[in-house]
């Protein structure tokens, strides 16, 4: 069997390439994601030759990433096929592009089942856009910003250093309270833990990640902060952001303020990558109040002929 095992922040030395190699503008496929989010998802991976092999499991089962890296895919695809074999499961593919799935199409005819899946697409901005805010359409998001610059006068950010990690993490254990409190009062189903406790891992290894950030502050108070990584030469995942829910116009300045820095410091960058909305009503309408410039396509697939009679179970 093959032996999955499950992220470490040191392992960013030899997945990161592989990830790289493949250049793929979805979320899914960032060192970061696959090490904060482990223990939501059960991450693990494996190599085969010069390509990754990536697990995660759900109420389905097993299902795997495209196996990035260089070379053939088919081997790979061959042992990710096995690993489903063994505990008696159809190969299932997600966060396929569509050269992915044109590709399999290409090359397995009639094995698979493709479906878009619209609650992982990944939602990219023109980084111009969000670091300026132009136009009738973000009007609101600036009026926002004035209500914060009339009660807070004189906030500023600052880039994330070291020294800030341990406020942001007091900061997140009081945002996380409250979003419990509010979501237990609408009695909705939540991901707060699982986001919290990426966070945490976030911040708590910012720099083994790679990670960049700034946070913005008003005087001594921290009003919100995020960070995130390079995904691709010309694309930025923002993988966190929070802020004071309860203070008018913290979130789109910390948007704003943060699409200037990677511009700044990053300047081949066109776009920022978002991530995606996991089929929440809010986060949706929220992510689409500021009108991406494309959504991401991806899709899911499952083997419709395959030969599952013979099926060890094993352990893994």
């Amino acid at each position: 069997m093959t032996p999955f095992q499950f992220p470490k922040a040191t392992d960013a030395a030899w997945v990161k390439p592989l990830l790289n190699a493949e250049g793929l503008a979805l979320c899914n496929y960032s060192f970061p994601v696959l090490f904060c989010w482990q223990h939501a998802y059960d991450f693990r991976y494996a190599r085969e030759g010069d390509r990754l092999l990536t697990r995660l499991t759900s109420s389905l089962g097993h299902s795997y990433l495209w196996p990035v890296g260089e070379g053939d895919p088919k081997p790979a695809l061959d042992a990710i096929t096995q690993d489903a074999r063994e505990e008696g499961q159809p190969l299932r593919l997600i966060a396929l592009t569509q050269y992915h799935k044109n590709w399999l199409e290409a090359n397995y005819p009639d094995r698979f089942a493709f479906e878009e899946a619209r609650d992982g697409f990944d939602y990219l901005y023109d980084i111009d856009r969000l670091a300026d805010l132009p136009g009738k359409k973000l009007h609101a998001k600036r009026n926002h910003i004035h209500r914060l610059d009339e009660a807070y006068p004189g906030w500023d950010w600052t880039p994330m250093t070291q020294a800030d990690i341990a406020p942001c993490l007091a900061m997140d254990a009081a945002w996380h309270q409250e979003a419990l409190t509010r979501e237990a009062a609408e009695g909705g189903l939540s991901t707060l833990d699982d986001e919290h406790r990426a966070l945490v891992l976030a911040l708590e290894n910012r720099e083994a990640l790679g990670l960049d950030g700034i946070v913005l502050r008003w005087q001594e108070e921290i009003l919100g902060f995020t960070l995130g990584a390079l995904l691709t030469e010309n694309v930025f995942d923002v993988h966190f952001e929070r802020a004071r829910g309860d203070i008018q116009g913290a979130y789109p300045a910390v948007n704003r303020s943060f699409a200037r820095y990677i511009r700044e410091k990053y300047p081949q960058v066109r776009y920022l990558d978002r991530e995606d909305d996991m089929g929440l009503p809010g986060l949706r309408k929220a992510k689409e109040s500021y009108y991406p410039d494309y959504l991401e396509v991806n899709f899911s697939a499952v083997e419709i002929r395959c030969d599952l009679t013979s099926r060890p179970k094993t352990e893994g």
